[in-house]
């Protein structure tokens, strides 16, 4: 996929967005979610272990359940972050991208705002679409604030 800035538009693949209309840009990381997977197994093993306690005919379908929680907690042990740059608009719109290194994202980043900042400034890069699930990997903190008096912080889970 092609991102390029040219006559005051930036393209990501075939959408086209006005760069007076860009509200930000900015590399983030996606990490995967290895603590909740491991409590996932610890969780699902042991409730595997006192179903095969108490059924003893379950006992190989309790097996296989751990087996297969295992293989989950590995696959995501072992899967690398991933690094992707979000470009969003004044309206509901943003775009999401990826390059192979996290440095080559922040020249992006920087690419990018000189084009929004210089009218006549043109860029043209291969990148790559990113298709993650995105309830799999933690970016960044949730933020929730109940009523409008004496917020004073932010409680971090």
């Amino acid at each position: 996929m092609v991102l390029r800035v040219d006559k005051r538009l930036l393209w990501v693949g075939d959408a086209a967005y006005p760069l007076r209309n860009v509200t930000r840009v900015y590399p983030v990381e996606f990490k995967p979610k290895r603590m909740e997977t491991f409590g996932y197994f610890v969780i699902g093993s042991a409730i595997a272990f006192v179903v095969a306690r108490t059924e003893p005919d379950t006992a190989a379908g309790s097996v296989l359940v751990v087996i297969a929680l295992f293989a989950w907690f590995l696959r995501v042990l072992t899967s690398p972050s991933k690094y992707a740059l979000v470009i969003d608009t004044s309206g509901a719109a943003s775009a999401l991208v990826t390059l192979q290194h996290h440095e080559q994202l922040k020249q992006l980043v920087n690419a990018i705002v000189e084009a929004v900042e210089t009218p006549e400034k043109q860029l043209h890069v291969q990148v790559e679409s990113l298709h993650i699930n995105r309830n799999a990997y933690h970016h960044g903190d949730k933020v929730n604030i109940y009523g409008g008096l004496g917020n004073t912080g932010v409680l971090k889970k």
